[in-house]
């Protein structure tokens, strides 16, 4: 029998996973509620709100990181917008896991993975995974999507910045593994 996709697991899945500050929150209409919390990468930035949703009527639960950005069209440059909007669909085309979404009533922009999870069972692993994805895509995108509402970055510029950062990832991770093989052959030389 599959475990049923709780709020009580999202709360036991986020505690192991280290994360201790969060409320949970009823909603109305609803069967189950949602965890409400957050992060911050640096004490000087605000932080990301991240909403945990098991949506049972709808056999569904998601990963909503709310607000990461406002770009209501009456208040953003209209060059600026569609900058933006171009830049949000190349992610959404880039992307495999998650999505960037922009609701035009209020401007918000926010980033959600959607799964389904009709008589499955969700695993510790398979939270963590995309607790992570949330996170590293607010945290990757959320500056260079702002840089592009600002005006301060055009979607070619955001575009090739996009495709460069996995490439230098790579490059940093390999330099590492580069680094730690030779700290390993250095202290299995014996002394000279």
């Amino acid at each position: 029998m599959a475990n049923p996709v709780t709020v009580e697991l999202m709360r036991t899945y986020l505690e192991r996973f280290g994360w201790s500050r969060y409320e949970i929150v009823d909603e109305p209409y609803e069967a189950e509620g949602l965890l409400r919390t957050g992060w911050r990468s640096h004490p000087e930035v605000e932080g990301f709100t991240l909403v945990i949703d098991p949506m049972v009527e709808r056999e569904c639960l998601s990963f909503r990181v709310i607000e990461v950005l406002s770009a209501p069209s009456e208040l953003t440059d209209p060059e600026a917008h569609y900058q933006l909007m171009q830049a949000l669909a190349f992610l959404n085309y880039l992307l495999i896991i998650g999505k960037f979404g922009y609701d035009p009533r209020d401007g918000e922009i926010r980033f959600s993975i959607d799964l389904p999870i009709d008589a499955n069972t969700l695993t510790y692993e398979q939270f963590v995974h995309c607790l992570r994805v949330a996170i590293l895509s607010t945290e990757r995108y959320a500056p260079l999507l702002e840089a592009v509402r600002d005006g301060d970055m055009d979607f070619e510029e955001f575009q090739r910045k996009c495709q460069e950062e996995p490439v230098r990832e790579v490059m940093q991770a390999l330099r590492e593994l580069l680094d730690e093989i030779d700290r390993a052959l250095r202290s299995r030389r014996p002394e000279e």
